[in-house]
Order: C-alpha cells, then structure tokens, then sequence
C-alpha cells in the first residue's frame, strides 16, 4: 500500500464530524426541554388567573378566587402559598359590566415555579422570564 492510499482514506471521519457536531445538537434540544418547561409553566399560571378572574366576575370572594386558581394550577399553586390582586375590586352592583382583573403576584410564587421561569442552556447565561400572569372577565 502506498503512502497516497493511506492519506486517502476516511476510516473514523464520520465519527469525528459527530463528535464536532453532538454538542450543539445536544445543546438545542437541552435548550427546547428548558424552554417548554418555562413555556408551560406560564400558560399554566395564566390559565389559572383566567380561571379566577371567571370566578370573580360572578361575584365569587377572595377564598372562592383562590380556591379556583388552586385548582386550575395543575399542582402549581397550593393554599395560601401566592398572593394576587383583584382590581378594581370584587364584583358588586356598581361594577356590573366592568372589566375585572386578577393579576398573580410572580415574587409570592414558591421557589421551585420562579426556577421553572429561569431557562439554562449549557454555554450560555441563564434567560430568566419575568412574565405578567393575569386574567380579565367583565362582571356579571
């Protein structure tokens, strides 16, 4: 065998290429998981506050209120873990027909779902999301 025959194969480069290429590859679907855990926790939360503006437009207190978020959470949210606003206020004969807002306070969540707002992706700084989480319903 020639010296020319030797440089000319390719034995192992396929093996390298994958090598090279596996950590951004491994990179972007680390990166997907992070960001669609991130992604559904704040869908979640927001469904849950839509779910308590629901209850507050038909005239439901503040433990009803909260009671309804707790449930629509999907374990997120526990009693007396969060604190929210309803504003202009509860429903009542003179905000009939108003628009009635109920707005989760992020800083009162519990640690485990402020981590699930902060996104790491391997080689790159933490993207944390500061998301507003509320829901509107007019009052009934």
């Amino acid at each position: 065998m020639s010296v020319r025959s030797k440089v000319r194969q390719e034995d192992g480069a396929a093996a390298v290429e994958f090598a090279l290429v596996v950590g951004l590859l491994a990179i972007l679907v680390f990166g997907l998981l992070e960001y669609g855990l991130a992604f559904w926790q704040v869908q979640n939360l927001r469904s849950a506050t839509r779910e308590g503006a629901r209850v507050a437009a038909v005239r439901g207190d503040n433990a009803a209120i909260e009671a309804a978020m707790v449930s629509a959470s999907a374990g997120s949210l526990s009693s007396g873990s969060f604190a929210f606003t309803v504003s202009p206020g509860l429903c009542d004969d003179d905000l009939h027909g108003e628009e009635i807002t109920v707005e989760l306070d992020n800083s009162s969540l519990s640690g485990a779902v402020q981590q699930s707002f902060e996104i790491s992706v391997p080689f790159l700084p933490p993207i944390t999301l500061d998301p507003t989480l509320d829901g509107s319903f007019r009052c009934e």
